[in-house]
């Protein structure tokens, strides 16, 4: 008790003796407190909601373009210079339109991610690198006029390969550029009402998602914090590869999808 008092003592008469001195001995005192804050919190929590827009191109048709909302959660481990692991699922839904036709769409990703995690000697900035594996549903229903709905079903696996980067430029806010590769492995689609048909298609593997995301954290311990999330994702569905003994197709042809938007998250570190 005697030395924290005296310590105490020498605090206060520094301050009052040079203002410049004081401002320039909180900021490394600051930056530490939240550097221990974050090694020893190195899990968190998000859940959150999203907007999408979605541009639809079928070979041979008009382009589909509308709106999707809907919610994503994920767990990731991320200490620094450490292993690096996440889980993540994301969910999304609305319609769209052509000049000729409507498609509801319904989107459903699950992701696992195993990789390492690096950071900066002043941990200003931190670089994620992982692979992993990755399961995405697609789910269409046209719709067109005087003709019966049909539902198309896509499932593809794929292995995402990319990396996580953030710059905390200072005390409460952090920017990061986020990157991710999905080739798939092993895609399918089932049409309805085919009973009991499940297509091969080919795999694809121009498949990416870029994120921009800005954390905003509540408290000085980083403990909790909201994460605006921008993104681009291009996504592709292969043509079935099914052929009649004469050679011909049989089946549909490729969608592109190119998706824009936003998430919104709140974030809890333990």
């Amino acid at each position: 008790m005697k030395i924290l008092f005296f310590l105490g003592i020498v605090l206060v008469s520094t301050v009052h003796a040079d203002v410049k001195t004081q401002k320039t001995s909180k900021k490394p005192s600051k930056q530490n407190d939240n550097i221990e804050s974050k090694q020893t919190n190195p899990s968190s929590f998000q859940i959150g909601g999203n907007y999408t827009h979605v541009n639809l191109k079928i070979h041979g048709e008009p382009s589909f373009q509308g709106n999707l909302g809907g919610l994503q959660g994920s767990y990731e481990y991320r200490p620094w210079n450490n292993f690096y692991g996440a889980i993540k699922a994301s969910w999304k839904e609305g319609n769209t339109e052509s000049s000729e036709a409507e498609r509801s769409l319904v989107y459903v990703d699950v992701q696992e991610r195993l990789g390492y995690t690096y950071a900066s000697d002043g941990k200003k900035f931190i670089l994620s690198l992982f692979s992993g594996f990755g399961y995405r549903h697609l789910g269409q229903e046209l719709h067109q006029s005087r003709q019966p709905s049909i539902q198309f079903d896509y499932n593809e696996f794929y292995i995402p390969v990319g990396f996580l980067s953030g710059f905390f430029f200072n005390s409460w806010c952090s920017l990061g550029l986020n990157l991710v590769w999905m080739p798939q492995v092993y895609p399918t689609v089932k049409i309805v009402p085919l009973p009991g048909a499940r297509w091969i298609i080919k795999s694809t593997l121009n498949n990416i998602l870029v994120e921009l995301p800005l954390s905003f954290f509540v408290t000085q311990n980083k403990r909790y914090s909201l994460i605006f999330k921008p993104f681009y994702e291009h996504w592709e569905d292969g043509k079935t590869t099914a052929k009649t003994s004469t050679g011909t197709a049989l089946g549909l042809p490729a969608n592109i999808y190119n998706f824009w938007g936003a998430e919104l998250n709140f974030a809890i570190s333990f």
